[in-house]
C-alpha cells in the first residue's frame, strides 16, 4: 500500500525530529557531566538560624561555623583544603565545629589535613568528632589522635563541656561514628538541665534515631554529602544511611531535636557533585 504525500510528510518529519532528539538529549548528558565536574568547586555559605528559649540571652547571635566532609585526598588537595579555612575564617565564627570524615584514599592525607585545619580561628574553640572515613583510612584511631593532638583542635568523640559568655552557659558534646566506634551520649547529658541548650555533634545522623532524650536540642551531623549526585536537589539514588531520605540535606524537625544536616564540602568514588553543592554551614544562635 503505498503511502500518501501528507504520510510521506510526516514520516520524514518524525524522523527528523527524533534525530534532533538524540542529539538533544546527547548535549543535554554533556552539559549535566560537565556541570557535576564544576560544582564541587561552588562551595556555598549556608546560613542557618537557630531560635530556641533554653538559648541564653549572653548566646544570642553567637555564630558556630560547622563543616564537614571534607575528605583531602585525591580528589580534593591541601591547596583547597586552606582556601576553604580561609573562608571559614573570613566568616568570623565564634565556634568552629568539624563533624568528621576529614580524609579520603590513604592516611598519608591526615596530618597535611590537620595542618592546614589548625589555621582555623575562633575564640570560644575549635571542635571536632571523626567519621568512619577517618578510621577505614588510617587504619587505626590512635594514629588519627596522635595526628589531632599537635592541633589546637578539640576531639570531643564521647566526651563534652561547657562553653561558657559572659556568666551563661551552653553545652556541647560529640558520640563516636555511628559504623565504625561506639557512642555514649552521657557526658553530653550529664548534669544538663531540661532549660539548658545542648549541642551534640554526630558525624552520621542516623544515630538520631538511637537516643529519645528531649536534653538535646540540635545535632550537627554530615556524612550524607546531601546526596551528591541528587535528582536536582529533589532525590538522591544513594545515600549511606538506613532511613532513606530523611536525612539526606539541611534542618530536619524530629519529635525529640532538631538535626542540621550539612552537604559537607569534599566528595567520595567519583569528584562529583549535581545539585547538591558543597558547604560550610553558619549557625547563629538567637
Amino acid at each position: 500500500m503505498k503511502r500518501s504525500c501528507a504520510q510521506k510528510q510526516l514520516y520524514k518529519a518524525a524522523a527528523f525530529f527524533k534525530k534532533r532528539a538524540w542529539l538533544i538529549i546527547v548535549i543535554l548528558a554533556v552539559l549535566a557531566i560537565t556541570y557535576s565536574l564544576i560544582e564541587p568547586y561552588w562551595i556555598e555559605v549556608k546560613v542557618t538560624e537557630i531560635r530556641d528559649p533554653d538559648i541564653p540571652e549572653a548566646f544570642s547571635q553567637f555564630r558556630i561555623v560547622f563543616m564537614a566532609d571534607i575528605h583531602h585526598g585525591p580528589f580534593f588537595s591541601r591547596e583547597r583544603v586552606r582556601d576553604v579555612v580561609a573562608m571559614a575564617n573570613d566568616l568570623r565564627p565564634d565556634m568552629v565545629v568539624l563533624g568528621g570524615d576529614y580524609v579520603y584514599g590513604d592516611k598519608k592525607y591526615t596530618a597535611p589535613c590537620f595542618e592546614e585545619l589548625s589555621r582555623l580561628e575562633a575564640p570560644y574553640g575549635v571542635f571536632a568528632v571523626l567519621g568512619n572515613h577517618d578510621h577505614w583510612e588510617n587504619e587505626s584511631t590512635e594514629f588519627t589522635l596522635e595526628v589531632i593532638s599537635k592541633s589546637q583542635i578539640n576531639l570531643i568523640d564521647n566526651k563534652a563541656l561547657w562553653i561558657y559568655k559572659d556568666g551563661s552557659r551552653i553545652r556541647l558534646g560529640g558520640v563516636g561514628d555511628y559504623w565504625t566506634d561506639s557512642q555514649d551520649i552521657g557526658p553530653t547529658i550529664a548534669g544538663v538541665r531540661q532549660e539548658d541548650f545542648v549541642i551534640l555533634v554526630s558525624h552520621n545522623p542516623d544515630y538520631c534515631e538511637s537516643f529519645s532524650t528531649k536534653k538535646i536540642d540540635l545535632v550537627l551531623s554530615g556524612h550524607t554529602h546531601g546526596g551528591q549526585v541528587t535528582f536536582f536537589g529533589l532525590y538522591s539514588p544513594f545515600l549511606p544511611t538506613f532511613t532513606g531520605q530523611k536525612y539526606r540535606s539541611g534542618l530536619v524537625e524530629l519529635a525529640h531535636t532538631k538535626v542540621l544536616v550539612t552537604n559537607g564540602i569534599g566528595t567520595v568514588f567519583l569528584p562529583l557533585r549535581f545539585c547538591a553543592r558543597p558547604q560550610i554551614n553558619l549557625i547563629v544562635l538567637n
